[in-house]
């Protein structure tokens, strides 16, 4: 189309009565079958500017988020010119759980909204058969990991054989190497046999800290500054600590992983009347909006020996705390995951 329309620019000085008349119905056609689709669409679409104003949304958007997209846009607080990817959730017209999406174009920012509650609320049979394709998965992607300490194992057994006077310190090798295998299955079936979490009233900040502490020395190995501001009279949250420490373990290993020496993670932990927000933002690489669009996927991953589950995972332990977890990016521009953690007063107050 776009080439069409050059063709015509170039050619209209040249154009009689009769062949602008047929180039305009051609084109009328051309835009009458596009705005058809732009309302008949299922997916919610909007076009803002670069002050976030809405420019055009069609009828499915409205619909789905049950306002005017002018209206509900602005409360979003969606990044203009960058590519994210969210869920949200709505009690009206009814409930419901929405994907909004935002893919930047050259001065504008397209934001796609779609229906997912149904993809949420799975049955039995979806389950057994998800179950089974990711044990299929999972067979797969941890043969790698696994096939290195058991030819270890194998190599210790035949020297036991061969070689009964170092008994004891090939035994020792083989339960290391045991203890490894452990701690690889483990890992991957965290991901596949969830467990609920004990809630208890804590401060966001206590697994945060901790989880900073953990990975002190690797941020100091690849001189990467790590920043941290608190909003004052931070309200407590209902969390499990262990749980939310593997989140920000998650998150900051991603980040980490995606900087070159010498970046910056900037942390900011701020509130609103419904939640606690924690925003982890570095100067890595970033994502382009297909890398974007696939982040919580279980074996998507650009990582050479990666599994694509640790995102996944911490996906699904905060929607277990009732939270969610956003992510903007852009090539070259670095990523932000922002969480929104229940305040302990709101669980308290929806549990009444």
């Amino acid at each position: 189309m776009k080439d069409y329309f050059k063709g015509v620019r170039r050619r209209i000085g040249k154009l009689d009565a009769n062949q602008l008349r047929e180039q305009y119905e051609i084109l009328s056609g051309e835009a009458l079958a596009l705005d058809t689709l732009f309302r008949t669409i299922t997916l919610g679409i909007v076009l803002v500017d670069e002050t976030g104003a809405v420019e055009k949304s069609n009828p499915a958007a409205k619909s789905l988020l049950g306002m005017e997209p002018a209206d509900a846009i602005g409360e979003m607080g969606l990044p203009c010119g960058k590519s994210s990817k969210r869920e949200i959730s709505i009690s009206y017209p009814e409930s419901r759980v929405l994907e909004i999406q935002t893919v930047p174009l050259e001065r504008q920012t397209l934001v796609y909204i779609r229906d997912i509650t149904a993809e949420k609320v799975r049955s039995e049979e979806e389950l057994q058969a998800g179950a089974f394709n990711a044990v299929r998965d999972l067979a797969s992607g941890v043969a790698h990991e696994i096939g290195n300490p058991l030819n270890a194992l194998s190599l210790n057994l035949q020297l036991l054989e061969t070689n009964p006077p170092d008994a004891s310190k090939i035994i020792r090798a083989s339960r290391h190497q045991i203890d490894r295998l452990t701690g690889i299955l483990k890992g991957f079936l965290s991901a596949l046999r969830p467990s609920r979490p004990n809630l208890v009233p804590a401060a966001i900040t206590i697994p945060l800290t901790n989880c900073l502490s953990a990975l002190k020395a690797q941020f100091e190995e690849h001189r990467i500054t790590v920043t941290v501001d608190v909003q004052r009279t931070l309200p407590s949250t209902a969390i499990d600590v262990a749980q939310m420490e593997q989140v920000f373990f998650n998150l900051l290993k991603n980040s980490l992983e995606a900087i070159r020496d010498g970046g910056e993670i900037g942390i900011k932990i701020t509130y609103d009347d419904n939640d606690v927000l924690v925003a982890i933002k570095d100067s890595g690489l970033g994502m382009s909006p297909e890398q974007v669009s696939h982040l919580f996927e279980p074996y998507r991953t650009s990582k050479e020996h990666g599994t694509g589950l640790g995102l996944m995972v911490t996906a699904r332990l905060v929607r277990d705390h009732g939270g969610t977890i956003a992510v903007e990016s852009g090539i070259g521009a670095g990523t932000t995951f922002t969480l929104r953690i229940p305040r302990l007063e709101k669980r308290i107050r929806a549990l009444n």
